[in-house]
């Protein structure tokens, strides 16, 4: 496993982490809120095949950018924090 690997590992951990406080800290979704997303997945399902698989390709596609995203973000900050650090020292 390279340094990267590792590095991209342990990000994605303290990701799922982050993700699995801030929905426990979350209020339940309201009956409506379940009742959109219930509509939403029968509207979904009962496209015709082509349209439906692209939806879903998009959907795929969209939560996947958003992953990746968040994963940058979490690691250019996990290294601004290294280098906060290893400047503390220097002083």
């Amino acid at each position: 496993m390279t340094e990267q690997e590792l590095l991209d590992m342990f990000i994605l951990e303290r990701i799922n982490m982050i993700i699995d406080t801030f929905h426990k800290n979350q209020p339940d979704k309201s009956k409506q809120e379940e009742e959109q997303i219930l509509q939403a997945e029968i509207f979904i399902e009962n496209l015709p095949s082509k349209e439906k698989a692209l939806i879903e390709n998009y959907m795929d596609s969209f939560v996947r950018l958003l992953a990746l995203e968040e994963s940058f973000l979490y690691q250019n900050g996990f290294m601004d924090a290294i280098r906060i650090v290893k400047f503390f020292y220097q002083l």
